[in-house]
């Protein structure tokens, strides 16, 4: 018996050392990012249920020199709608409304409302135009009550053409998020936020979360900044109900963490509709309930970013690994890379720390680095051409690559943390490159 006791806890004590190696490394990652990028928010990871990981970096207020922390609250953007999808689906269970409803049994005089269903609008297949694409949504007046915003948020796309016959196509669309919070309305007789905060905050322990509006004095809110050459520069968002259901949440990041236990524990919804919300519906694009469904470094992940002037959001969690990462920043930034450094690390990937690179003068010809480059550990090929003497990384656009030194070069565009340096053979051949994103190197061979 005390063998197996001191067996115990020796395992536990392992586990607990390999826990606070990860974290340290998480650590030196996420510092290089805030010395060497101007990272400003907040990070937390957790490990089956444990938050392993979890800083603030920068500042939520510049005018007053006021830190972020981690009880500091971000605009969460469009994680938003995973909240509206859990809100419809909950009400599925109810029997107050059906996935498979039409949106002519809530707007009867909405064009094409017979053949749009909740499930369309949910996984963004409905084909109705993306309000955040009409540059009239941006000036509407964000003060507008909740309760007077329905008809004049609504007519910005309402009458607009569909982008493709609904059910025909794929294209993110916050309209119809929009349009589901007024459906959730409807069907709960309750006004949306309050549904919201009643079953869904309320239930997952979520006491720092809620909703903006303009004249709302909400402790610990941050500020939101762009980082120009100039220097620093506060967001000109507002905050009004103009983003409702599709983007209007507030949100800590230990707060989106009790989120995930939550939903994934059953106090939100039944596990037949948590499934109905993980599904990719729309294989190609991955897209669920007010998720995506991916594959990072042979992980499935279930994420979502958000983004408006002055924040991006992050939230994934690798289902299959008992792995959450959430990211919420204050400032313009891209997220496509910090959340996929962070995840490198928790599989064991080798991660490189972000550093600022400096070009420097190529000499010779650089004719011999173009070509394509593939890797089975890469879901898509580096084709590299060559134009007047400078390479460029042919995607929907080529994209210059500038040399920092005489086999590795760099994208010089905002927040782009890709790389790719040259390998060669003894006689001085390219043999392939090792394409560095977000600090994970990946070795493709040239085709």
């Amino acid at each position: 018996m005390k063998r197996l006791l001191l067996l115990f806890m020796l395992a536990e004590t392992i586990v607990s050392l390999a826990q606070k190696e990860v974290s340290r490394t998480l650590d030196r990652y996420m510092q290089a990012q805030a010395t060497q990028n101007d990272f400003s928010g907040t990070v937390l990871v957790s490990q089956k249920g444990n938050i392993i990981y979890e800083k603030s970096f920068g500042l939520a207020n510049r005018e007053w020199n006021v830190p972020n922390s981690p009880e500091t609250r971000y605009r969460i953007c469009s994680l938003t709608k995973q909240f509206t999808a859990a809100a419809v689906l909950r009400l599925e269970e109810q029997g107050k409304l059906t996935i498979s409803d039409k949106l002519s049994k809530y707007f009867p005089d909405y064009p094409k409302g017979d053949e749009v269903t909740l499930h369309m609008l949910l996984n963004h297949t409905s084909g109705i135009k993306d309000v955040g694409e009409i540059p009239k949504w941006f000036r509407l007046d964000a003060r507008l009550p909740v309760e007077k915003m329905k008809d004049t948020l609504i007519a910005v796309f309402k009458d607009k053409p569909y982008d493709f016959e609904p059910g025909k196509g794929w294209h993110y669309s916050n309209s119809g998020y929009i349009l589901l919070g007024y459906v959730i309305e409807q069907a709960s007789g309750q006004p949306y936020y309050d549904y919201v905060r009643e079953y869904l905050l309320k239930k997952a322990s979520m006491d720092d979360s809620g909703f903006l509006q303009h004249d709302l004095i909400v402790p610990n809110l941050v500020n939101g900044y762009a980082l120009l050459p100039s220097g620093w520069k506060r967001s000109t968002s507002e905050t009004g109900n103009s983003g409702f259901s599709a983007g209007n949440m507030f949100a800590t990041a230990r707060d989106l963490f009790k989120w995930r236990v939550a939903l994934q524990s059953g106090k939100i919804i039944s596990a037949a509709s948590l499934k109905k919300m993980n599904t990719p519906h729309h294989p190609e694009r991955g897209a669920g309930y007010g998720i995506f469904v991916d594959n990072f470094l042979n992980h499935k992940v279930l994420e979502h970013q958000g983004a408006i002037e002055g924040f991006n959001t992050y939230m994934g969690e690798y289902i299959d690994d008992g792995v959450c990462i959430i990211v919420l920043t204050n400032r313009d930034t891209n997220l496509d890379f910090v959340p996929k450094g962070l995840a490198g690390i928790m599989f064991g990937r080798p991660v490189e720390s972000f550093y600022k690179k400096k070009p420097v003068r190529f000499s010779g010809s650089v004719s011999a680095f173009a070509g394509e480059f593939k890797s089975p550990d890469l879901p898509f090929p580096v084709t590299v051409v060559e134009k007047d003497n400078k390479l460029y990384w042919r995607m929907w656009r080529d994209i210059e690559l500038i040399p920092e030194s005489q086999k590795k070069f760099f994208i010089d565009e905002q927040d782009i943390d890709i790389q790719l340096e040259y390998m060669t053979d003894g006689s001085g051949t390219v043999s392939g490159l090792y394409f560095i994103s977000a600090g994970i190197r990946n070795k493709l061979k040239k085709a």
